[in-house]
């Protein structure tokens, strides 16, 4: 029996079938190719709408710097426009109490700063057969060394230094080991640095020092003649000059306990936030132009800057050093903040006459308050004199027990 033919396709028929297939595989691509653009378009969106928000963002928080210190200031000295007394939870400054042994100076503090007005005179003696005693202030070079090493900053180059016995400035043993020596003497002092020593490849090493003592100071005594020769502008004799340290340290003391007392015992509740934006600006103007005054002094003696950008001075990004601002300048906010709502609640005010006549008694005069207000605008120089005012009558009122 034959096999039953297959019935065979026309070409006609093949191309049909295989153009179909064709535009079928092409309507397939086409869709693919429409979800990947989709898809990439939306990416590219996101992308985008990322960028701008972080532009938005990196522009409202980018801090600008600024050289307008009485900007937002009225002529009062007041933050323009803010109710201070609305802002904040101001602690009862009429009934404070200061405890005296914070606020005094001490006998023994009066001792220190007339040692160093004395040290302060002093004159090299490289003649003088006196050995080294304690408490002496000598001039002396070495050469350090650790293993038969000399190790770095162990040299002071014949340049000299000065050490005073008994400061324990040096490594211990070290001052003790020149006592009894004289002028001229090389000596060979031993000590062991200690284990905790900032320098960890010196830490608990054995050193030795060649110390070459080149002179002893001579200090005067504080006499009565020594303070009105130096001293005539605080005081005429020993007794009057010890009176001016005590007083003048305990107003300093007293002051000083009175701003952080209100510090630490006032709530700010909310923050008027364009006056923190422009504490940060002069923030940042100040700290950017001791930048550029330190670079200029670099440039014009060394030749070369000390720093390559304001990041590698501050140490960090400008986005980070801008975040840093916000807590130093809300501390300066805050604390003018109560110094405002102080003279809100005593219904006082400052005027122009009134910080002249503050300065005068700092020895300084109207020309003085005009080349400041050049610099700072007299609204700035305003507010400083209602922090003064406001402390003024915090310390009529303070008890110190």
């Amino acid at each position: 029996m034959e096999k039953e033919k297959e019935p065979v396709m026309s070409m006609s028929k093949e191309r049909k079938i295989a153009r179909k297939k064709e535009i079928e595989q092409m309507k397939r691509n086409a869709i693919i190719s429409k979800i990947v653009s989709i898809c990439v378009v939306a990416v590219l969106c996101v992308g985008l709408v990322s960028y701008i928000g972080y532009s938005i963002h990196r522009k409202a928080t980018r801090v600008t710097p600024n050289s307008n210190f009485s900007a937002q200031l009225n002529d009062k000295g007041f933050i323009d426009g803010v109710d201070a007394s609305s802002l904040l939870t101001l602690v009862d400054y009429k009934t404070i109490k200061a405890p005296l042994s914070e606020i005094e100076y001490s006998d023994e503090s009066v001792a220190k700063d007339i040692e160093k007005a004395v040290e302060a005179k002093k004159t090299l003696n490289k003649e003088t057969d006196a050995a080294i005693a304690n408490g002496n202030i000598v001039n002396i070079d070495y050469v350090g060394t650790v293993d038969g090493k000399e190790f770095e900053g162990g040299n002071t180059n014949e340049e000299g230094t000065d050490l005073k016995i008994g400061s324990k400035t040096y490594v211990e043993g070290f001052e003790e080991q020149l006592i009894g020596h004289k002028i001229g003497d090389e000596v060979t002092v031993k000590v062991t640095f200690p284990s905790d020593y900032k320098n960890e490849e010196l830490a608990g090493k054995d050193a030795e020092f060649k110390v070459k003592i080149n002179g002893i100071y001579d200090v005067p005594e504080f006499t009565d003649a020594f303070v009105k020769e130096n001293l005539s502008e605080q005081a005429s004799n020993v007794e009057d000059y010890k009176k001016y340290l005590k007083d003048t340290n305990y107003a300093t003391n007293l002051t000083n306990y009175i701003v952080k007392y209100l510090a630490d015992n006032t709530t700010v509740t909310s923050y008027p936030e364009k006056y923190v934006k422009q504490s940060k600006s002069l923030l940042k103007f100040s700290e950017q132009s001791y930048y550029n005054s330190m670079n200029q002094y670099y440039i014009e003696n060394l030749g070369t800057p000390a720093y390559k950008s304001f990041e590698e001075y501050t140490g960090v990004s400008e986005k980070e050093y801008d975040k840093s601002l916000i807590e130093p300048a809300e501390k300066q906010v805050k604390a003018a903040l109560i110094y405002q709502a102080i003279l809100e609640k005593e219904g006082v005010t400052v005027t122009e006459d009134d910080y002249i006549a503050y300065l005068e008694t700092q020895g300084q005069t109207k020309e003085d308050f005009d080349n400041q207000v050049e610099i700072y605008g007299k609204n700035y120089k305003l507010q400083e004199m209602v922090k003064i005012k406001a402390l003024d009558i915090v310390k009529g009122m303070i008890t110190v027990e």
